[in-house]
């Protein structure tokens, strides 16, 4: 999620001059429109508030759902946004971008509300951390780091904490590094560039969704992998199968014994 949000946001950044899932960027540029006039040419206040209100309204729309369906509201909520986004996408690259400039622009509204469904489903969901900003994340590596330096043992929760950190500033900084190359590609139609979002984050959503509570279907394959996991460790263990060796000799010794008995009974 912290790679298509990296990516989401040079795009965006690019075509629109605006963050789709960075809100403090939105509200600096909100605040320098207000003052600078020739930033409020390019861009209106309205523009960036508009934005701000997108990604609100898509935290709030998961949330609501996520009340009414639990552990389904990502999934639930991502769909109809998805497609208002694609419909948005679908007209700028026919339209080339050009036609009702100053509409068209408003596209970054249906991104920023998709992000803010995946803002709300990360922090408040299973996984209990954002994905869609790096700020938190370096604070937990340095306060990680500092233990590390004065030697105070971590526990596995922190480590854990570390990692996931890690894996989100990694996974921007590489997003964003892909985003830059595909609007620096000259062989690739920048009109292009956003279509993939949608698709990406509904799969993304329902992975999300049914990782937390998973329903039957991927709990049957779950119960078929750990019977093929334990199935596996049977055969393969030393222990067991010595164990096993050693029930198979009790259970001929017992059956030879019980022969000899019934035969020494016939004779009496």
């Amino acid at each position: 999620m912290a790679l298509v949000a990296g990516y989401a946001d040079v795009v965006s950044l690019v075509r629109y001059q605006a963050f789709s899932s960075i809100l403090t960027g939105n509200v600096v540029w909100l605040g320098r429109s207000i003052i600078d006039s020739d930033a409020a040419q390019k861009h209106s206040p309205f523009f960036y508030v508009a934005i701000i209100f997108s990604f609100a309204f898509g935290a709030f729309l998961h949330r609501l759902f996520e009340l009414i369906r639990p552990n389904r509201g990502g999934s639930i909520s991502t769909a109809p946004l998805a497609i208002a986004m694609l419909i948005v996408e679908v007209v700028y690259f026919f339209t080339e971008g050009e036609w009702h400039q100053d509409t068209l622009k408003y596209g970054v509204v249906a991104v920023s509300a998709l992000f803010g469904v995946v803002a709300s489903a990360c922090s408040n969901g299973r996984m209990g951390i954002h994905t869609t900003m790096v700020t938190g994340h370096t604070l937990t590596l340095v306060g990680g780091l500092a233990k590390i330096i004065l030697r105070v043992k971590l526990r596995n929760e922190e480590r854990a904490k570390m990692l996931m950190s890690t894996m989100v500033i990694a996974g921007t900084i590489g997003g964003a590094c892909i985003g830059a190359w595909a609007v620096l590609t000259p062989k690739i139609d920048h009109h292009l560039l956003l279509f993939p979002i949608p698709v990406i984050m509904i799969v993304l959503m329902f992975l999300h969704d049914h990782l937390a509570k998973p329903r039957s279907l991927i709990k049957k394959v779950q119960h078929k992998l750990r019977q093929h996991a334990e199935h596996f460790h049977r055969e393969n263990s030393p222990v067991t199968s010595e164990a096993d060796h050693d029930d198979e000799d009790c259970s001929a010794s017992a059956c030879s014994g019980s022969v000899d008995g019934d035969e020494e009974d016939s004779r009496a």
